[in-house]
């Protein structure tokens, strides 16, 4: 039995769904062309710096860039349908100002990323397209989030005991990171109640830099029912939101969460505690998937 090829669909803007490679591909009338571009590892810039009268340079680091995508589509009619329909509606699964999300699924699983035009849709033909009943389109796309994201993962504890008496109640929950990026953790906490939950340092920071906070964690401000919690330990989000749209991050007092999952950290127990709560409360721990590849790196 041969190599399973991969299989890569479109869903459009407007929800239409297109098979444009693998099994299936072209039953809807496009299928993917040769050499597609900016599809592999996330782009990225690296930084290098030197003194006046240094001897070549310094490492200091490197950012993750927007992701350019450039692949060419064959277009054709399909029983039922014209060439110009098919052309048609393959241009309305796209925007501008909105995302179209191109899957791809291996035998190891299905990894996705957003697009969006970034100029228009490149046609060329030699002749009327309508006489042969082929077009071949180049799309110019950009993901803006360069990572190819494969669904999150999920673990939930759920207090068996009331701790509306003074008293609290510790449970845990399992994390892991298998992907090559760094992974910020997402929790969502029920009120009423106060949770402790993790933040440990995982021997280093993000920069490799060692540090002492192997077992830290961080007690949330007590909630009334109503103001269920999610926190969102990447910088670059609001740290913690309350349902009710209460100002529950004013009363944490500047403490914030510092560290990130390392890559390929292997599944791990974490530690969670509520008080103040009725029987029944419930954390649940989010793990983003993020990848700088649509298939490999596991």
């Amino acid at each position: 039995m041969g190599p399973s090829p991969a299989r890569i669909t479109i869903t459009g803007v407007d929800g239409s769904t297109w098979t444009i490679s693998g099994q299936g591909r072209g039953q809807e009338g496009v299928e993917l062309g040769t050499s597609p571009s900016g599809l592999y590892d996330a782009p990225v810039t690296t930084i290098w710096n030197a003194t006046a009268f240094q001897t070549g340079s310094t490492y200091g680091g490197y950012s993750t860039n927007q992701r350019d995508v450039v692949f060419g589509v064959n277009i054709f009619k399909v029983p039922g349908r014209s060439w110009e329909s098919v052309d048609s509606a393959w241009r309305k699964a796209w925007a501008y100002d909105t995302d179209s999300v191109m899957t791809v699924t291996t035998d190891y699983g299905s990894r996705s990323l957003s697009l969006r035009l970034t100029q228009q849709p490149d046609f060329k033909p030699a002749k009327d397209p309508h006489l042969n009943a082929l077009g071949q389109v180049t799309m110019t796309c950009t993901a803006g989030n360069p990572w190819w994201i494969e669904n999150d993962v999920t673990s939930t504890w759920i207090s068996p005991t009331a701790t509306t008496n003074g008293t609290s109640c510790s449970g845990t929950v399992t994390i892991s990171n298998p992907t090559d990026q760094p992974m910020y953790l997402l929790w969502v906490c029920s009120a009423p109640g106060q949770w402790t939950l993790p933040d440990f340092s995982w021997g280093s920071d993000y920069y490799g830099r060692a540090v002492a906070d192997a077992n830290r964690a961080i007690t949330l401000p007590a909630t009334a029912a109503g103001q269920d919690l999610v926190v969102d330990t990447d910088p670059s989000q609001e740290m913690i939101v309350a349902a009710d749209g209460s100002q529950i991050w004013a009363l944490m007092g500047g403490v914030s969460f510092e560290y990130v999952i390392p890559p390929y950290t292997p599944s791990t127990v974490l530690p969670v505690k509520v008080t103040g709560a009725p029987v029944g409360a419930s954390v649940m721990v989010v793990q983003p998937r993020n990848w700088s590849r649509p298939w490999g790196l596991q």
